[in-house]
């Protein structure tokens, strides 16, 4: 038998020997949770921070060929750190109805998201969807998305979710953090956008937009238009403007903002008088281009101040004024770059491009300052002047040639350079508790050729004109339209609706008839070839029903068209106009598009993780960040988890 001596030697010995274990085993997991893979990490749901950037616009094909360029090394080194692939869009790929459906993971059946344009069947009146006002002469707005965005979920949990300049958010949602609202967000008038041009030249340009005003001994008295009264009139403002040889000042509300000639002004801020001890405050900036001989000016959008908003676009309100404080007044405007003003040649292009530029690095400013002090949670922060910048510059100037056809604008290629070295800083900041998401929201392509759809359902007898019509009136807003014989009429992008009885104000197309018609148009549609080149216009038209479902299907076109590239709907089609010939020569500088079939215009999808699908969908990008979270999916989310 054992000593006692030996036997708690070998006690003491098993001790010891379980002591090594727990704390070799405690070693091993703090070493894991120190070097763990991503991949590991996110099937535990183990991170803290997940940091979603969306470029509006970003193509695929132009993403390739930069970075087999090594133009791009910072995205290619997401690439390889993670996953790339192409991003499926949506019908119509639009950007509101695209990041409404990003932000719910759901279809437009369910989000009720789905044009630019939206009618109202009982009078056939247009209104902008996703500027939405209460009442026709309210003051207030309600939110045009009916689906569930990702940061309501996120905010319910209370994990801290700030969003950023994310299309189709205004006016803004309550969340557990911040939000300011992109793309929707109006000027102080409730308009998308608004420039007025000062001039003492005799000018031929929009008379809504000219400004005349007499230059008497070096000193031009005019006045700045602002909010609409209650009798619907623009409440003005005095502005005067000295004058010298190379410069002015501009002089409102007694403040000075001197402006040279071919330079920008300061940001000018206006105090518009809207009742008895009452005022609207309001921000913008002028471009001068000349003052000799004559004086020309370019003063932009009129804004909601952000140190003063006279209606809330952030969430809490006094965020705005927090923002301001921290990176300067900014752009509240929710599409800041005027391409309106660009197409008009109200502003030159060199302009154009210096705006995109000022806008872009404010967005820095904004995207820093919310990052850094990111240590939980979501930020989700949406880049979109790229998507202004692809429209106006899109096939001119070509750098690179990506395919046959398409070319690729240096400017584009800038942007695109500049988003690489931002990524790279980001790259270099993030730890391994932060799950990065970088996506767009489509592609784009050429828009060479504008097609009139009601003019085409006028020419194959869909639609019937009265005879006040003469050909020379654009009709907008269905004015020349006959709708006691008319059987289907278009607004919007993209859509057809029936002139279905009991549904339209003027309905007369019977339930039985419905379906035979809407065959007739979609086959006739897919025939369509240009009589220009003999190309077909019409890649595919779908029926509402095949392509979404949910509560809000109802509120669908009755046909949405997938053009091929290069042809797009005409502007006065898309506002219930007509064009002399269907199909004619896109002349404006806006000369790149994406309202296409979305076969031809996909999107990007980078991260700092593996992914499990290689065809994934704008649909999926709510439920995968969700899954990052560690949070369960809603039953209404049509997409999946790309988690590997």
């Amino acid at each position: 038998m054992e000593t006692n001596k030996k036997i708690k030697k070998r006690k003491l010995s098993i001790k010891k020997l379980i002591i090594f274990i727990i704390i070799c085993v405690t070693l091993v997991y703090f070493v894991s949770n120190i070097f763990f893979s991503r991949e590991e990490k996110m099937i535990k749901g183990r991170y803290d921070k997940v940091l979603l950037i969306g470029i509006d616009g970003m193509d695929m094909e132009v993403t390739n060929k930069l970075m087999s360029e090594g133009m791009l090394p910072n995205f290619l080194r997401l690439k390889e750190i993670g996953s790339f692939s192409k991003l499926n869009t949506i019908l119509p790929a639009e950007s509101p109805v695209a990041w409404t459906t990003i932000s719910t993971g759901t279809n437009p059946g369910k989000h009720g998201l789905f044009d630019f344009v939206t009618r109202n069947p009982e009078n056939y009146l247009l209104e902008v969807s996703i500027t939405k006002q209460k009442s026709k002469y309210s003051t207030k707005f309600e939110s045009p998305m009916k689906g569930i965005p990702f940061w309501r979920i996120t905010s319910d949990a209370k994990i801290p979710t700030t969003i950023i300049r994310w299309p189709a958010t205004f006016p803004p949602e309550k969340v557990n953090g911040v939000m300011l609202s992109g793309e929707g967000v109006p000027d102080i008038r409730g308009f998308s956008s608004g420039y007025y041009i000062y001039t003492s030249e005799d000018s031929n340009k929009n008379e809504e937009k000219t400004i005349k005003v007499s230059v008497n001994d070096g000193i031009i008295n005019s006045k700045i238009f602002g909010p609409l009264g209650n009798d619907r009139k623009s409440i003005e403002e005095p502005i005067q403007i000295k004058t010298d040889a190379n410069k002015a000042i501009i002089i409102v509300d007694d403040k000075e903002y001197p402006i040279n000639v071919s330079g920008w002004s300061d940001w000018i801020r206006i105090d518009f008088k809207v009742g008895f001890m009452k005022k609207v405050s309001a921000i913008t900036k002028a471009y001068l281009f000349s003052v000799e001989p004559e004086f020309n000016m370019y003063l932009g959008p009129i804004q909601i101040d952000p140190e003063n908003p006279v209606v809330d676009f952030t969430y809490p309100n006094k965020y705005s004024r927090e923002l301001a404080d921290a990176i300067g007044l900014y752009n509240t405007l929710g599409m800041p770059e005027d391409t309106n003003a660009l197409n008009e040649n109200a502003i030159t292009d060199n302009v154009f491009l210096e705006q995109v530029t000022q806008i872009e690095n404010e967005k820095n400013k904004m995207f820093w300052y919310e990052f850094n002090r990111f240590d939980k949670g979501v930020l989700a922060f949406v880049f979109d002047s790229g998507d202004r910048l692809q429209h106006t510059h899109w096939d001119e100037k070509n750098l690179f040639n990506v395919k046959e056809g398409l070319s690729v604008n240096k400017e584009v290629v800038d942007y695109y350079v500049k988003k690489d070295n931002l990524l790279g800083d980001v790259l270099n900041k993030i730890d391994n508790q932060t799950a990065l998401m970088i996506f767009s929201d489509h592609g784009f392509t050429s828009f060479e050729r504008a097609v009139s759809i009601n003019t085409w359902l006028v020419e194959n007898g869909f639609m019937i004109l009265t005879d006040e019509y003469d050909g020379n009136d654009e009709g907008a807003l269905f004015k020349f339209v006959d709708w006691s014989k008319t059987k289907a009429y278009s607004a919007g992008f993209a859509g057809i609706y029936i002139n279905f009885k009991g549904r339209e104000g003027q309905g007369i197309v019977e339930e039985n008839e419905k379906e035979e018609i809407m065959n007739d148009i979609i086959k006739k549609l897919e025939d369509f070839k240009d009589p220009k080149n003999n190309k077909n216009v019409v890649t595919h038209a779908y029926k509402r029903e095949e392509i979404y479902h949910g509560d809000y299907v109802k509120d669908a076109p009755d046909i949405v068209i997938g053009f091929e590239p290069g042809y797009r709907m005409s502007w006065q089609s898309a506002i219930g106009g007509l064009t002399q010939e269907i199909v004619t020569d896109n002349l404006k500088k806006w000369d790149g598009d994406h309202i296409v079939d979305p076969s031809h215009v996909p999107g990007v999808l980078f991260t700092n993780f593996k992914t499990n699908n290689e065809n994934p969908s704008l649909i999926d990008i709510a439920p995968t960040a969700l899954s990052l979270l560690n949070l369960d999916m809603p039953k209404e989310i049509d997409g999946m988890n790309l988690l590997k």
